[in-house]
């Protein structure tokens, strides 16, 4: 989806190695999360990326590793003293 052209919901389901039912829950998910919005065009959901919300979400994660990180190395640092 990122950077590609929107995607059929049954397109999206090829991808994966679980049902068609799953991917659908998994859609309705990032969707209520605000990651990918739906359009129907005909018999068809197309799903879009919301690259806004993504890159902010993306941040937000990497963020977290870095405090994660440095507790992690403080830890260390905690037991390599005793």
């Amino acid at each position: 989806m990122v950077g590609q052209p929107a995607e059929s919901v049954s397109a999206l389901a090829r991808h994966y190695p679980m049902s068609f039912a799953a991917v659908q829950k998994h859609v309705a998910v990032l969707e209520r999360a605000s990651l990918v919005t739906k359009e129907r065009r005909g018999r068809e959901q197309l799903v879009h990326a919301n690259m806004t919300v993504l890159r902010r979400a993306a941040r937000l994660l990497d963020a977290y590793e870095e405090i994660w990180r440095e507790r992690v190395a403080r830890i260390d640092q905690l037991i390599a003293e005793d």
